[in-house]
Order: structure tokens, then sequence, then C-alpha cells
């Protein structure tokens, strides 16, 4: 098969997310994956810092030509302007290259592509990856308003009714979708063959034990909670991977705090993920209590586990649907420091329920065994077609 991806970041960015983990793996299957990327732009979120990265001969990247002005400039909304500006110039091409490419299947997953979604005739899948509504509330910022996020509820229902397949990355958000019958649930995985930890991948030694946090420097993480329990724990060395639009803000706070404990890398390739989560004796994955956070399949939690790593967090519904009582709880500064020790005097038990905690994710959230899934939905809905 041949698939059309609009893609509003960078394919060979840093952080990889679920859609180069999918796509990538159908490629390795033999289909033909065609992505339509947006131009370069110096925007702090990981999904447009670029690396050399290996790919398939089967993926085919395509940057989509837009005036370089407002992708080399910053200015009020300007995420929300460049995704819309994006989706619109996307149409043409997109109906060009269904042609040009004999393209099978096309995937979307953004509210600004609805016009993109209108304007095809292949199957056409959309990807429910997030809470857009609540990502909606914080993008939008003062200019945020009833009218406005009754016109993205629209859209988003709008985009589940027009797609042949609608899946959504967790329950907590199939159930959100008001009258569409048939969701199906796609969550996030790891890839267990491939995750494996490089020693020589990072020099730095680090005092132990060590409490380490991995993922997206966003508003939707509780970084408060976790310096807290870094504040509270000085013995412990707190390492916290990764980089976004937070991080200068994060960065300010440790240094009035002055948590000489905590660690902070920056962005990191995602081929050295797991040499990070190796030199970790507990594993965070600590949201802020809101719907983008519950609606969550955090990509995170199986890496974690996929290095046998006892994992504390947030109280979230998707995390409680996915948990099988392997994971610790922790809402607080306070009870996270309390985790914390639990799992370091109890070393043992924690050990056995991250076990567990393995076990069940390589039967049940792979990518290979979430491809699997992908494809046989696909396959189904062309063989009723």
């Amino acid at each position: 098969m041949n698939f059309l991806f609009p893609y509003m970041a960078r394919w060979k960015a840093i952080n990889w997310t679920r859609f180069q983990r999918i796509l990538s793996a159908i490629a390795e299957q033999g289909h033909t994956v065609h992505v339509i990327q947006m131009p370069k732009s110096h925007l702090r979120e990981t999904n447009f810092q670029e690396i050399d990265v290996r790919l398939s001969p089967n993926i085919h990247l395509h940057d989509l030509g837009l005036n370089g002005f407002h992708w080399r400039h910053q200015y009020p909304f300007h995420k929300l302007i460049k995704k819309g500006l994006y989706s619109l110039a996307c149409v043409a091409t997109v109906r060009r290259m269904i042609r040009e490419f004999h393209i099978d299947v096309l995937l979307v997953y953004n509210l600004s592509q609805y016009p993109i979604l209108r304007a095809t005739s292949c199957l056409k899948i959309f990807d429910y990856a997030d809470d857009y509504i609540d990502m909606l509330k914080f993008e939008l910022g003062f200019l945020q308003n009833p009218l406005l996020l009754s016109l993205g509820r629209k859209l988003l229902q709008g985009m589940a009714k027009r797609a042949d397949l609608t899946f959504a990355v967790s329950h907590v958000l199939a159930d959100s979708l008001d009258g569409i019958s048939e969701v199906k649930v796609i969550a996030n995985g790891v890839d267990l063959k491939n995750f494996t930890p490089d020693p020589d991948a990072i020099p730095h030694h680090f005092t132990k034990p060590v409490i380490g946090f991995l993922g997206s420097f966003e508003y939707f993480i509780d970084f408060d909670v976790i310096l807290h329990a870094a504040q509270q724990l000085g013995q412990y060395t707190f390492l916290l991977v990764g980089a976004g639009r937070n991080y200068d803000d994060v960065e300010r706070k440790i240094k009035k705090m002055g948590l000489a404990n905590v660690v902070l890398t920056g962005g990191v390739p995602f081929h050295q993920v797991p040499s990070y989560i190796k030199r970790m004796d507990v594993c965070l994955n600590i949201f802020k209590d809101m719907p983008v956070s519950h609606g969550a399949s955090p990509m995170k939690l199986f890496e974690y586990i996929a290095l046998r790593k006892p994992v504390i967090s947030t109280r979230l519904k998707e995390v409680h649907i996915i948990d099988r009582d392997f994971i610790y709880y922790a809402d607080t500064g306070i009870e996270l420091v309390a985790r914390i020790e639990e799992i370091l005097r109890n070393r043992e038990k924690s050990a056995a329920r991250a076990e567990v905690a393995y076990e069940y994710v390589r039967k049940n959230y792979t990518w290979d065994h979430i491809v699997r899934q992908f494809l046989a939905a696909i396959n189904e809905k062309m063989s009723l077609a």
C-alpha cells in the first residue's frame, strides 16, 4: 500500500512521535510512505530539532514550499497560524500526490487538517492522538472563548465523521467522541527489539540513586511536584531528560531553589533514550491534572517499563486503564517523596512489580503489536469497500 502523511513538524526530529514509530514500521514491511513536512523552523519544540536519522528506503520526504517569513519569525499565536497556513497549502499538494503516487491511504491527525480530509478520495484515517480541545485552550491563551472552542469541537467531530477510519490513542479520547460508534483504540508502545541501552552513549556518571524523568518540557508536565521532591531528597540525583517550551522556566526554578542535585540534559536523540533510562533507579510519569493529561497514552511509560524500571505516575484515567497493579501513584510533592522512598526501601518488591509490567507491555504494547492492529483495521475497511 501507498501511504500519505502530512506532518506538522520535521520527520528527522530529535524526538520521535507515534507517527514516526508506526509509519517506519509500516515502511519496513514493504509499504511506501510519503511524508509532507513543514518547512524548517526555529521553534524550541523537539519536533523541529533535526538530527541525522537512517530511514527506510520506502519513506520519502517532501518539503512543502511556503513563505519563509512565517517560519523564521515568532509572533502572537504563531503556532496556530503556521498550522493553519500549512494545512491550507497542503490541500492542492495532497490532491496532486494522491494522483501522482497512487496513494491508497491518507493519514491526518490535527484539527487544522479538516480541509485536507474534504479534498481527498482515497481511504482517509483520522488519528485522534491528543486532546486537541484542551490543547486549543492553551494555545489560544487569553483569546479562548466558547465560540472558538465550540468551533474546535465541531471540527473534531467533523473529522471523525468524514474519515473512513478513526483511531484514538486512548480509551479516554475514544469515549469522548460523541456519536462516533466505530473508534478503534491504537495506543502508543515501545520497540522492545531495538530499545537497547548503549553503555558508551552517556559519559556522565550520576550519584545514585537516580530519580529520572524523560519527556517534553511542556505546560502539562508538573515540574513543581518533581522539583519539590528534589528539594526534599537532596541526597538523590534527579535526572530530567528532554526539551521544550518550558525548559528555560524549569531551569530558572532550579537555580532559584538552589537544587544542585538536579541534572538537565536538554533534548537527546531518540536512540540515546534507552541509555538514559538505564541510569535511572526510579522513573517519573508526572503530569498536571488536566484533560490533555488524562487522555494521553504516555510513550515514556512504556519505555520505562521496557527496561524494567519502577514507575511513579500521577493518577491519570488512561494510565489506570493500562495499569495492572504495577504502577506507583503520586499527585503531590509529599506523595512523590513517600513513593520514591518506598521503592528504594523495598527493591525486591519494586523489581517484581517492574517485571510484571514488562511482561504485560511485551504482550500488549509493542509497536509490532500496534502496527498489526493498525494494518488489520485498514485491510478490513478496504475489503468491505
